[in-house]
């Protein structure tokens, strides 16, 4: 397991080295958190940059590892993760992919919706603070601090010493405590008076702020304390709890992403385990769930998964990339299994794929109509509903497609989305 052997300093960059399966991360300025492991056995893939850092240790335990599309690739294998490391590792752009693949998939419920969320939350973090100054850059006050001091002026992050902010936030302290509980308070008030959120979307938005708050580059808060000097403060201040309650909004991606993702999961795996009942006749089509019901049967077609080596599999894929507002970042999420939609809905599906190279969208699954009982009955259209009108409003890149495969005898969804 990864478990770490070091721990960072505020505003530190830190190397840190693991035992077992060792790994090297940096540490950005955040609060210490308990550990927290998620149980999921993983391929790890990273970026060249993360090999890169990971070759500096001797000790990292880098080898090939198998990817969603099946080529070797430079990672690591674990049985579980340290979920706040991975966090970490994707707001620092070395972690390119997550690959799972096991005989079955619902009995990691939790664990599947926990790498969903900190992959989500980890994106949101790394683009808040970059939001963040260039609101500030376009500020009042910080123009005219450039105005006065042309031979210091500051128009980028990069500009500002990161040991220097750490030393400010460290040696006022008090003011910064104050300053960030201030805006707390703020950012949830704002959500709690927003009447179009769902109790559950604005619990999790409020237990969520101080970790968006915290997570919030030093640098940001060494800008915020030039303008706090100012009579400006309590506008600047306004500015900033907008845009985090932005943020935070955007958590409700997260947790409509999960739910259709379980969705897709699920689907995946009555029709992966139909298949290999139906090889093995061991039921008939009608009598396929009765048999799943018993806890010896359904272990049964685990062994039998498992020694076929027919898998189902699930992915995340991370990638950054230049845009005109700035940079996004990518996900990609995919779900794949052995078995096929109904050969009248394959039929449907391959002409609309004359038109439509990149897959099928999921409202035209559903146009072909079919049996209620086959793959795609009930995925998920409501949560895939909110994700396209919260996505949409927002002006946030977001599709979903299903690739049927007959060659592989394979069914693959994909989810792709930009934030």
């Amino acid at each position: 397991m990864l478990r770490p052997t070091g721990q960072a300093l505020p505003g530190q960059k830190v190397v840190v080295n693991f035992s077992a399966q060792s790994i090297l991360y940096v540490l950005t300025a955040a609060p210490a958190q308990k550990t927290a492991f998620v149980e999921l056995p993983a391929n790890l893939i990273f970026t060249r940059e993360g090999l890169a850092l990971l070759s500096a240790n001797p000790n990292a335990e880098i080898k090939r590892v198998t990817g969603k599309d099946g080529s070797p690739r430079e990672g690591m294998q674990s049985k579980s993760y340290n979920a706040p490391t991975i966090q970490k590792m994707i707001m620092n752009s070395y972690l390119e992919e997550i690959y799972i693949k096991l005989p079955d998939l619902l009995r990691k419920r939790h664990e599947i919706i926990s790498t969903n969320n900190l992959i989500v939350y980890a994106i949101l973090y790394k683009k808040l603070s970059p939001s963040l100054a260039r609101m500030l850059f376009d500020s009042t006050v910080v123009k005219e601090f450039n105005r006065k001091n042309p031979k210091n002026s500051i128009v980028d992050l990069k500009h500002i010493s990161m040991q220097s902010a750490a030393k400010l936030v460290e040696s006022r302290k008090d003011l910064f405590l104050s300053i960030k509980k201030s805006i707390q308070d703020a950012v949830l008030y704002q959500v709690s008076i927003n009447t179009e959120l769902q109790e559950e979307d604005r619990t999790i938005m409020a237990r969520s702020i101080p970790k968006f708050i915290d997570w919030i580059d030093n640098r940001i808060w060494y800008l915020y304390f030039i303008i706090h000097q100012t009579p400006l403060k309590e506008q600047m201040q306004r500015a900033m709890v907008r845009m985090i309650t932005q943020y935070l909004d955007h958590t409700r991606i997260g947790t409509h992403l999960s739910n259709l993702l379980m969705e897709f999961v699920q689907n995946a795996e009555k029709a992966h385990f139909e298949r290999l009942i139906i090889k093995n006749n061991l039921a008939k089509k009608d009598d396929v769930d009765t048999y799943l019901r018993d806890r010896g049967n359904r272990q049964f077609i685990i062994d039998e998964a498992t020694r076929r080596d027919q898998m189902l599999e699930i992915s995340w894929s991370m990638a950054s990339e230049r845009g005109a507002g700035g940079r996004n970042y990518r996900i990609i999420i995919t779900i794949s299994n052995y078995g096929l939609i109904d050969e009248r809905t394959r039929s449907l599906l391959h002409n609309k794929m004359k038109t439509n190279v990149d897959g099928i969208g999921l409202a035209s699954f559903y146009e072909g109509g079919g049996d209620a009982d086959k793959l795609g009955a009930g995925l998920g259209l409501l949560y895939n509903s909110y994700l396209e009108d919260l996505c949409r409003k927002e002006g946030i890149f977001y599709k979903t497609s299903i690739f049927p495969e007959p060659r592989h005898e394979k069914t693959t969804v994909q989810m792709e989305l930009a934030l």
